[in-house]
């Protein structure tokens, strides 16, 4: 759980280099009431009432039927797909700290984390997750010894929010573009940073007892993100770091200036460890979702059979592969944005399938259930959407490319002709009625 959704504060300097510590420190403050938290009760609610194999698609299915149940997984899909290509660039990023590289040998490298993930993927799910959970250990042990280390006191945690209304608001009438591009580029970040507390429910077949684990994983994974990101960040305000160089690999060199060469190394080790620790735990239920696409018939039968020696599904996890190393060329930030953007609205659709299955499905006896009555509920599934409505609205005021959302749109859109395609060449569910 902790590897799917973070992995590490690896990525935050791209918010940092942007808009500054304040306001980085500040959404990363506010994010799990918001983000995190909200989306994380959600995924227990659901995966304790709909245990299965494709989480989230079956919710939304459940709730809505066939097409938008589809709709959700062809979401996922475009935005798992941009996902999933980021980390290959961040490890060559890291990879590159401690050994200068070219953009050949970055790619190569970059290659090499997806193809050794769908190794080990297909080799099963207890390998996957043993070798995750050493990985995970071993890329937060670096860090450790920074908040040891690190003169970071209550003054720097002070520093770390003082004038952070000023940062918001600043700039003067002449900058004001260039300031929503930064807080623009730096929430995308921060809610790519934070989100995806739902994706390990498309391998709840896979989980034991589901019901229970799920919830036990979340409660313990949020402190454990929350405290990872904002103790690095506070030793970073002790030593006044400067943050308008900071690019990825900074948290490596703010490593150096606390705790020398070899802390430096460590954790530039720990940031190549950790794009490929969070790849291979995240390519665990991204290759699913295929899969259970298949068994519904949209996709070829032959995605829905399992490779007997490990019970994988090794045809899905290769054919991810092969789509996520024809983008890792593309950038680190571009990526994020069109991340968040698809992210957001597949999860619009799990929030209005959470609160139309507590009508439709109210018998939830032993069953782990959000408290607090239908104005809790719906502020829960708010709460996220408000994130990305803001987020959305700043970079579309700070001149957002207007390609780039033309093209999200028509691949959004796109899901009607698909579904129609899927449908027609492999059979898929028959169309079925839903109560309004």
């Amino acid at each position: 759980m902790y590897l799917i959704v973070s992995g590490g504060p690896y990525g935050l300097e791209a918010a940092l280099g942007s808009a500054g510590l304040q306001i980085t420190a500040l959404l990363c403050l506010l994010a799990p009431f918001v983000l995190s938290v909200p989306v994380a009760l959600m995924a227990a609610e659901l995966t304790a009432l709909l245990p299965s194999e494709g989480g989230f698609y079956f919710w939304v299915k459940e709730a809505f039927g066939p097409f938008l149940g589809f709709t959700e997984a062809y979401l996922t899909i475009l935005y798992t797909a941009v996902d999933m290509a980021i980390y290959p660039t961040l490890f060559a990023a890291y990879l590159s700290f401690l050994i200068p590289l070219g953009e050949p040998v970055k790619l190569v490298a970059g290659l090499a984390v997806i193809w050794v993930a769908g190794l080990l993927n297909i080799a099963g799910v207890r390998p996957t997750g043993r070798v995750s959970t050493v990985l995970a250990c071993a890329v937060l042990v670096p860090f450790v010894v920074l908040a040891i280390l690190g003169p970071w006191s209550v003054a720097s945690l002070r520093a770390m929010f003082s004038g952070v209304g000023s940062a918001i608001l600043g700039g003067s009438t002449g900058d004001l573009r260039s300031h929503l591009t930064a807080l623009s580029a730096a929430l995308s970040v921060v809610i790519w940073n934070f989100c995806g507390w739902e994706n390990l429910s498309v391998a709840a077949g896979e989980i034991e007892q589901p019901r229970r684990n799920y919830l036990r994983a979340v409660l313990v994974a949020i402190p454990l993100v929350w405290a990872v990101y904002l103790i690095p960040l506070a030793v970073s305000a002790a030593v006044h770091a400067d943050y308008a160089k900071w690019t990825t690999g900074s948290f490596a060199e703010l490593g150096v200036r606390v705790g020398g060469e070899y802390l430096g190394g460590a954790i530039a080790v720990g940031g190549g460890l950790s794009s490929f620790a969070v790849f291979t735990a995240s390519l665990l239920w991204v290759s699913r979702l295929p899969f259970v696409l298949a068994l519904d018939g949209y996709l070829p039968q032959s995605m829905a059979r399992l490779w007997a020696p490990a019970q994988t599904p090794a045809r899905t996890i290769i054919v991810c592969c092969v789509v996520f190393s024809c983008l890792v060329p593309l950038g680190f930030v571009n990526l994020v944005v069109l991340d968040v953007l698809f992210y957001m609205t597949a999860l619009a659709l799990e929030m209005a399938a959470l609160v139309r299955l507590r009508r439709v499905r109210p018998e939830r006896e032993g069953l782990f259930r959000i408290g607090g009555g239908p104005l809790t509920l719906y502020l829960i599934a708010a709460a996220p959407l408000g994130v990305w409505l803001l987020s959305l609205g700043l970079a579309l005021s700070a001149g957002m490319n207007l390609f780039e959302v033309a093209s999200a749109l028509v691949l959004a859109g796109a899901v009607v002709p698909v579904y129609w395609l899927c449908r027609r060449s492999f059979g898929g569910l028959p169309s079925a009625s839903v109560d309004p």
